[in-house]
């Protein structure tokens, strides 16, 4: 069951590579405020998708018990908080110019992607 979680997640994971690239390229050689808002907002909202995507492998495998998924929601509901406070705690001194909405939402993103290497661990068995 959880190698076939791991081969499902790989497939999905090259495919958003692959389309990932393609946008990236864009939002990396680029210096418009605008283009660089759009990237870092996606990249958040594709990690974010992510998570989502792991939490129901999780919570679908046969040997993960009802307590475990009732912490991984509370510990996911905490996290979600931390993650906001951090990034708003981290850019404040942006705030009102610019480059505000960007270092926010690159943030986000970074935090988030940290979160999803932690839940692969996990489906792994390394955090166990």
């Amino acid at each position: 069951m959880l190698q076939k979680i791991l081969l499902a997640t790989m497939l999905i994971l090259v495919g958003q590579g692959i389309m990932a690239a393609e946008k990236t390229a864009d939002c990396e050689n680029t210096d418009d405020i605008v283009k660089m808002n759009s990237c870092a907002k996606d990249a958040y909202l594709a990690y974010k998708k992510e998570i989502q995507g792991k939490i129901k492998d999780i919570k679908a495998q046969e040997d993960v018990s009802n307590r475990a998924k009732k912490l991984l929601n509370k510990a996911q509901k905490s996290w979600q908080q931390f993650r906001w406070n951090y990034c708003t705690f981290a850019t404040e001194y942006m705030e009102g110019e610019p480059g505000h909405y960007f270092l926010k939402f690159d943030c986000l993103g970074r935090v988030t992607k940290h979160q999803l290497e932690n839940l692969q661990e996990y489906i792994e068995g390394l955090d166990v």
